[in-house]
């Protein structure tokens, strides 16, 4: 009987994470499980602007997204979920593209990440799920 409570509650706690996130299962004993984070390539759709992108954050990890953009074109996201974790284009100085959309400086393949600040992730190592909405202009 006690074997049967475990695995039911085992069952449970995978099934809550799979519900949040659409079907996606979350396992907070493998950090870099990449199904946390869906699909890292951005590809919008003909004549659409936006992607939406559902994931987790653990700990010191990140989520990582890729997209090709040309120079010139304006880059925004929108996070839903914890108000620790902010979107950043990745590079040289990068900046938090949830505040303003930012300019892309050059052609090519882009990086968003998805992350929190050093001080909560050394204080939680429990998964904060997100939706994101990239839009590209």
């Amino acid at each position: 009987m006690k074997s049967v409570m475990k695995t039911t509650k085992a069952l449970n706690l995978a099934i809550i994470p799979a519900l949040l996130f659409g079907g996606m299962a979350v396992n907070a004993n493998a950090a870099q499980d990449v199904n946390r984070c869906g699909q890292s390539e951005l590809k919008m759709n003909k004549g659409s602007y936006d992607v939406n992108r559902a994931g987790a954050v653990i700990g010191y990890d990140y989520c990582e997204y890729k997209f090709y953009a040309k120079k010139g074109q304006k880059v925004s996201a929108k996070l839903v979920g914890s108000q620790d974790l902010y979107p950043v284009l990745y590079g040289t100085n990068s900046p938090d593209i949830s505040e303003n959309p930012v300019t892309l400086s050059k052609t090519g393949t882009q990086t968003i990440r998805v992350l929190q600040p050093r001080n909560q992730a050394r204080a939680s190592n429990t998964p904060k799920p997100y939706y994101l909405t990239v839009t590209i202009k």
